[in-house]
């Protein structure tokens, strides 16, 4: 809903506590015990729309595109020799060290810079460093640009004159066999991307997740391997079904398990999609979701002369907001007239939020739509357009 879309959780970081962000609490308990009395102070306010104002409103999708894929390989595998496949020239390579466990002792695996690497082309020809790489960039230059991103990470870009396809990568470097590597290869120049789609941004317990994913810019790629995972922002990971078609694949998931997470945290689908086609496609793509618990829920509307009566159910306390977006009229044309915000803290039980609306003569005001929002957890639990 163009400036409105980024509203939701903006506004509610700003009628939340700015304490929040200095702890964050998992339970219900915790939340109530942890936040201040003024906290629990009723807030309402309004925000002006513009008659013309560009509204969308109903529940938000999300979408990303993605033309990288990365997979995480031992030393043996590295020294051996790994697969890249690229549609387009001067593809981003990236390699980081991971954690693993050497010796019975975890630790990070050896850092391999650009001169520890060998690369060879379609045409079988042995090309090494400089031949190979066009561009190169050291971990220490890495981590001097952005040292809380690329850490230890060295990377090259494909030489031009190596075209596209198919490349293996080697190391010549001394390294165990069962270190770890984060590869990843950005082909920054292809004109097939892996997009994902899902109709909603925010889910519940018993809601099911659906995710479509396709490969774009090339209608004849077939979809020979997918993969799709559910990650929670603690590390559990749940495999999601997958239904094959014409044009892409579905990956679907009942969400029936616990779905507590702290405030703000998001859940992540990453998906994995390779091709078989003469020309091997190879994407990974993650879309950050909403799942929450559903601590409250509206029960219903009730309007009377001064406006509208809002009847929450409550399963947990914490502070809850109904946020109403109200249209108004003179005729039959109904334009932008405002938001209304009303925040404040429930107790577990039955509450009620009143929206004023007009009751000037001539002048005819209806909500088009309501949300409640959960502040104390930062999710939007229920969205009903009238």
């Amino acid at each position: 809903m163009n400036k409105l879309k980024a509203v939701t959780f903006a506004s509610l970081a700003a009628l939340s506590l700015a304490t929040v962000a200095k702890k964050a609490p998992s339970d219900s308990k915790e939340i109530n015990d942890y936040l201040l009395p003024l906290d629990k102070k009723a807030v309402t306010f309004s925000q002006k729309l513009m008659p013309d104002e560009n509204i969308t409103l109903g529940k938000t999708s999300l979408s990303v595109s993605s033309k990288s894929y990365y997979q995480t390989i031992n030393g043996a595998a590295l020294k051996s020799g790994v697969w890249l496949y690229t549609t387009a020239e001067k593809a981003v390579v990236r390699i980081t060290p991971a954690k693993s466990l050497v010796n019975g002792k975890t630790a990070l695996s050896k850092t391999l810079e650009p001169t520890d690497l060998v690369l060879s082309g379609n045409n079988g020809e042995f090309n090494v460093s400089k031949s190979g790489m066009s561009i190169q960039a050291s971990s220490q230059q890495l981590n001097s640009a952005h040292p809380s991103i690329f850490k230890n990470s060295s990377a090259f870009v494909i030489d031009k004159s190596m075209g596209k396809g198919d490349f293996l990568l080697k190391t010549n470097k001394s390294i165990d066999d069962n270190s770890k590597y984060l590869i990843h290869v950005f082909d920054k120049n292809s004109n097939v991307s892996l997009d994902l789609k899902s109709s909603q941004s925010s889910f519940s317990q018993g809601q099911l997740l659906r995710v479509k994913a396709k490969f774009s810019g090339n209608q004849n790629i077939d979809y020979a391997m997918s993969n799709a995972k559910l990650i929670s922002p603690t590390g559990e990971q749940y495999d999601m079904s997958l239904n094959k078609g014409k044009t892409g694949v579905n990956a679907n998931l009942k969400i029936d398990f616990d779905t507590q997470r702290k405030p703000g945290e998001l859940w992540k689908v990453v998906f994995d999609m390779n091709s078989d086609s003469q020309d091997k496609v190879k994407r990974t793509a993650e879309l950050a979701i909403d799942i929450h618990e559903k601590t409250a829920r509206i029960a219903k509307v009730k309007y009377g002369n001064s406006g509208a009566e809002v009847s929450v159910n409550v399963d947990k306390p914490g502070r809850y907001e109904i946020r109403s977006w109200i249209f108004t009229g003179s005729g039959k044309r109904m334009e932008p007239g405002r938001i209304e915000y009303s925040a404040k803290w429930l107790d577990e039980g039955n509450h009620t939020f009143l929206v004023p609306l007009s009751s000037k003569k001539g002048l005819r005001e209806e909500i088009k739509q309501l949300q409640l929002m959960d502040q104390s957890r930062l999710a939007v639990l229920d969205i009903l357009e009238q």
